[in-house]
């Protein structure tokens, strides 16, 4: 899976969150690294400066428990865009 940080293969730096429909946070996760880049440089032409990094599939539940965050995971295939709140708010975990 993959996560976009704000440095480079380091999850403690911080990971990008977007919104659920209650104004909550959501962590995102990527099975496809490509859709995980795509999504990135949508990101980049908002004035996002996150990188991609992978991160090993066990892992997922224990870092969003940790955080106390729920998650989501965009499959292959999956159209994911940034959600208007996303052009307001700059929120990194």
């Amino acid at each position: 899976m993959y996560i976009l940080t704000q440095e480079k293969n380091n999850l403690e730096s911080g990971a990008y969150a977007t919104y659920d429909s209650d104004g909550g946070t959501v962590v995102q996760f990527f099975v496809d690294k490509d859709d995980a880049l795509m999504y990135n440089e949508q990101l980049i032409a908002l004035g996002y400066e996150l990188h991609v990094t992978k991160t090993p599939d066990e892992l997922i539940d224990k870092f969003c428990e940790l955080l106390g965050q729920p998650y989501t995971v965009a499959e292959p295939g999956d159209l994911v865009i940034p959600k208007m709140e996303t052009f307001v708010h700059n929120d990194l975990l």
